[in-house]
């Protein structure tokens, strides 16, 4: 499902906002990592598997939505709105990962989305780093 929904986004965005898939893979692996990092540090490695699985899960339907919501408002509200709205779809992708990540480590809420912010904030450093390269 995350292939496919890679996939649709580089294929249905806009031709600007298209990077290569390498660098989209890369910058998800290590996404994962370091939700794995979190696991572990934390203790709660044997529920490894089911959290990767419900974030990459989560993760490829917000990017669908995120998709789908793009391509279908933005002939009739213009790019900007719906530019907006899918950006409020990202950082709503953001607080869901920090739910599950928060439900998996027993910690509330805020400590999750920290979490999940900080590895937003690292894979887009890493996307920018990556494309810069190649």
């Amino acid at each position: 499902m995350m292939i496919l929904s890679i996939f649709c986004a580089n294929v249905l965005m806009p031709a600007e906002s298209k990077q290569n898939y390498s660098v989209i893979y890369a910058s998800g692996a290590a996404g994962l990592l370091v939700y794995s990092g979190v696991l572990l540090v934390t203790g709660y490695g044997r529920r490894l598997l089911p959290v990767l699985s419900a974030i990459i899960g989560c993760d490829s339907i917000l990017t669908l939505l995120f998709v789908a919501e793009y391509v279908l408002l933005q002939p009739f509200l213009g790019v900007r709105i719906a530019s907006i709205v899918a950006i409020l779809i990202m950082f709503w992708s953001v607080a869901v990962q920090g739910h599950i990540i928060a439900r998996a480590i027993q910690q509330h809420w805020y400590a999750g989305i920290a979490i999940a912010m900080v590895v937003f904030i690292m894979q887009f450093t890493f996307q920018q780093l990556l494309s810069a390269i190649t």
